[in-house]
């Protein structure tokens, strides 16, 4: 079976609008001001709240309209780990009607009954789920909620 991750409600928000604008993280950077390894690290999950300051940087950065913004700043004031974070990614979920997840395509191993990538991906899409895209050897997927 797949294992899909999620990056969390602004990681995943990020991500998405990051490649919807076709921006590489080190693109978003230079456009932002910010450096690639913030970037990075809030893709990754691993800076679960971001100053507010960042968070307006990259939503002029990545030129996000007056709904994205709010649906962008309520993911960054989120918490995956707690309930109310968990709360807060349906919220967000919900507002802007798609769920998003990743996946981790070099994860996955045929010898531990995962198959290919490609597998994967096809399983994902019989899931409801569409790829959006790949980068450095991560799938960005999402699917709509009503389906």
């Amino acid at each position: 079976m797949t294992t899909l991750t999620k990056a969390g409600p602004f990681g995943s928000l990020l991500q998405f609008h990051r490649i919807r604008e076709g921006y590489t993280q080190q693109q978003l950077a230079d456009f932002s001001a910010l450096s690639v390894r913030a970037i990075r690290d809030l893709e990754h999950g691993r800076v679960e709240r971001p100053r507010q300051d960042t968070v307006r940087l990259l939503a002029d950065a990545l030129r996000l309209d007056e709904e994205s913004r709010d649906a962008f700043a309520k993911a960054a004031r989120a918490v995956q780990s707690d309930r109310a974070g968990a709360a807060e990614w349906t919220a967000v979920a919900s507002r802007t009607g798609y769920e998003y997840a990743t996946m981790l395509l070099a994860s996955l191993s045929a010898d531990a009954g995962d198959g290919t990538w490609e597998t994967a991906l096809n399983d994902m899409a019989k899931q409801s789920w569409r790829l959006l895209a790949v980068d450095q050897g991560v799938a960005f997927l999402e699917r709509r909620l009503d389906a």
